[in-house]
């Protein structure tokens, strides 16, 4: 059997970035742009949350598969 590893910190990691930058530009528009904003916050939330659920790793965000011999 082959053993596939994967990892998605680095996806993770893109998604804190894009959190952090959304945050620090939401102080310096308008309201109606706030509110796209905090839609966008909200599902980058949802979107890590996903991952830490369904990559629970034994080592940080990796998930171990194996495929089924012939």
């Amino acid at each position: 059997m082959a053993k596939i590893n994967f990892t998605l910190k680095s996806v993770d990691k893109e998604i804190i970035k894009a959190e952090k930058k959304l945050k620090a530009l939401r102080k310096k528009v308008d309201k109606a742009d706030q509110k796209k904003i905090d839609l966008e916050l909200q599902g980058l939330e949802k979107c890590s949350k996903i991952l830490q659920f369904f990559c629970r790793p034994l080592v940080l965000y990796g998930q171990t598969f194996s495929t089924k011999s012939k």
